[in-house]
């Protein structure tokens, strides 16, 4: 079905960041304004694809033929097309949420940063990679919105990240996730030489026609490109140093989301173009390997940590071992899980690295972070720490709170491993077991970083402080509620994503 509604979307996101730059030369308030309102537009006309998703399972544009020629009596055909299916939908409806949220959060969080008609626009450029990546039907189209991601990413984190080191870690997160994707990028060009199409849906339709030897390096370029982007261990030292110096905001949106489309690449590439040869029999151990070990690894450093953005940073990459086990499993449980609890890791990180923000800017930038400097401050900011305990007990997998739901399913993955015999079976329960003790570590961090942020008697210098406007409250009251309504009604989301993969 040709349709023009997800093209209007992306349209409004690409060219949003000329309008917002353009009148941030004239006003900032200008800037921000055009920058949320033109990304909620963008959205509206996404959302305006639900319809086609329900009933007919996806929403395409069927864009143009971008590069065609023949060599050596093979064709090259490189499109342009969106595709909005049970997956991408949700992977797509989260980033917006999120990024909208992050948006509005911005306005009180950056109001005496200067060039903030850059920050917008680069903002919104951002999240424009974020929404292509997940909304890609062509490979080439995909890499070029996933090198999209990165730039702006890098100039913000640059330009507005913690002085005097911000230009030094943007340089890592840099090269880092470059690096990756040029392993990506060559995992494409296997794709396209085995398989014979760039296109996504002629890739899954027909799958790829090479040897075994092949198709295992293939699958080991591509999962390690997207395992960088994930910080999964040991090639995650880029990101608590990112984190600890980006704008909040931006940390906020790296880690609630951007790492995530990583997870997203995996199934929708390794999994559903290279299916079995690839994941599947010792491949499937590996995985599951460095996901426990990334689980405990990050959960563990998560626990040493004194630093409120550095603290959630790990517990990021401890995340990413949940997502990335449920991918390991290679089974329609762990699958689900894993989409799902990208959802709900978005709306728990998302509002603790705004949490993060707000003490800094209530406290102070150096005090705010340091955990051993706080306490007492639940009575100061009621909205703040109630906000905060919602996610900490979402991120820790309590019901009836989304994390609970989105981790169980996971945990049903590794019980699927059963099926494929007993020594399979037992050593899923294995790595089942290390994966739920992780679960363990989680609480203990958010716990003692509630207790120690929040709890205790009023600090006398702290008399003064409070909530922050609610440009900065509101966004994370939405997303604590979201965190709820999913916890209880599952389906909500559960329906897209298990249809996909379950069909």
């Amino acid at each position: 079905m040709f349709t023009s509604t997800l093209m209007i979307s992306m349209g409004i996101l690409l060219g949003a960041p000329i309008v917002v730059f353009l009148l941030g030369k004239w006003n900032d308030k200008a800037a921000k304004w055009s920058a949320f309102i033109l990304t909620l537009t963008a959205a509206v006309f996404f959302a305006l694809t639900l319809g086609d998703v329900l009933s007919t399972g996806e929403h395409v544009f069927l864009g143009w033929d971008w590069i065609s020629f023949s060599i050596g009596g093979k064709n090259v055909d490189i499109g342009f097309s969106l595709v909005a299916d049970n997956l991408s939908f949700v992977m797509a409806a989260i980033i917006f949420i999120l990024s909208l949220a992050a948006i509005m959060y911005s306005f009180g969080y950056m109001k005496k940063e200067e060039s903030q008609g850059g920050y917008y626009a680069l903002l919104v450029l951002y999240i424009a990679g974020m929404v292509g990546v997940v909304l890609a039907g062509d490979l080439v189209q995909f890499y070029v919105f996933w090198e999209l991601m990165l730039i702006p990413s890098y100039f913000i984190i640059a330009k507005w990240g913690s002085k005097p080191n911000s230009v030094k870690i943007a340089f890592k997160y840099f090269i880092f996730t470059h690096v990756g994707a040029m392993a990506i990028l060559i995992g494409i060009g296997g794709l396209w030489a085995f398989g014979g199409s760039f296109n996504i849906a002629t890739l899954i339709a027909g799958g790829i026609s090479a040897s075994s030897t092949i198709i295992r390096l293939l699958t080991i370029l591509l999962i390690l490109g997207f395992s960088v982007k994930m910080a999964i261990f040991p090639i995650h030292t880029w990101l608590p140093d990112t984190h600890g110096e980006a704008p909040t905001p931006i940390s906020a949106i790296l880690s609630g989301v951007m790492i995530e489309t990583a997870a997203y690449a995996i199934l929708r590439i390794c999994q559903n173009i290279i299916g079995e040869p690839g994941m599947g029999g010792w491949m499937r151990w590996v995985l599951i390997g460095f996901a426990v070990f990334t689980m405990f690894y990050g959960g563990l450093m998560a626990l040493a940590q004194k630093d409120t953005k550095r603290l959630f940073a790990f517990s990021s990459i401890s995340q990413m071992g949940y997502i990335f086990f449920g991918l390991g499993t290679f089974t329609l449980f762990g699958s689900t899980g894993s989409m799902f609890h990208i959802v709900s890791h978005a709306l728990a990180k998302g509002s603790l690295f705004m949490v993060a923000g707000i003490l800094m800017t209530q406290i102070g930038h150096k005090k705010g972070r340091d955990i051993k400097k706080l306490g007492g401050l639940g009575l100061k900011m009621p909205i703040t720490a109630i906000v905060a305990l919602i996610a900490a007990l979402s991120l820790a997998g309590m019901p009836p709170l989304s994390g609970f739901m989105s981790e169980w399913i996971i945990f049903g993955g590794g019980l699927e491993l059963a099926k494929l015999g007993p020594t399979s079976g037992a050593l899923g329960i294995v790595a089942m077991i290390f994966a739920i003790l992780s679960t363990a570590l989680t609480a203990t961090y958010v716990l003692l970083f509630m207790k120690n942020v929040f709890l205790g008697p009023p600090k006398e210098e702290f008399k003064d402080v409070k909530d922050p406007s609610p440009y900065m409250w509101v966004p994370l009251v939405i997303l604590a509620i979201l965190s709820f309504v999913i916890g209880i009604l599952p389906n909500s989301v559960l329906t897209f994503i298990a249809t996909y993969i379950g069909g």
